[in-house]
């Protein structure tokens, strides 16, 4: 693994503890955190508050699966699971990140992730999950 990755890898340990200025010290300062179901957070700190409240609101908890780095990038397949807030039920949520990288530290994040009612779990229609080693519910 490359050093973006390892970078990468160290966020994701820092987002599962919920620890706000854990998760900001990965990012530069004015940094951005794009996603494809809400609006985008902008800056460390926010991007790391973000991460608080779902630790201590929805127990989320991320698995880095798979990943890949060139130059200033670095691509991630991810897994989030998470408690529903109004059935209490576990979840999971599969998705891919986009980094980029300025000074050492996260500057971008384009995190793309399925959460449609037509296939809840996220998982890839046909894909052997279990099989690849990636994290499965139950």
């Amino acid at each position: 693994m490359g050093a973006r990755l390892d970078h990468v890898r160290a966020y994701y340990e820092a987002l599962n503890t919920g620890d706000p200025e854990r998760v900001a010290a990965h990012f530069t300062d004015n940094a951005v955190h794009y996603y494809t179901r809400l609006g985008p957070h902008q800056g460390a700190r926010t991007i790391g508050e973000h991460t608080r409240w779902a630790v201590e609101q929805i127990e989320g908890r991320w698995t880095l699966e798979h990943g890949i780095e060139q130059g200033d990038e670095a691509c991630i397949e991810w897994t989030m699971t998470w408690r529903d807030p109004e059935t209490g039920e576990v979840r999971l949520d599969r998705g891919t990140e986009w980094f980029r990288f300025r000074d050492g530290l996260i500057s971008e994040v384009r995190a793309y992730f399925h959460s449609g009612r037509r296939n809840r779990s996220g998982d890839l229609i046909g894909f052997d999950h279990a099989g690849r080693g990636h994290t499965v519910l139950g």
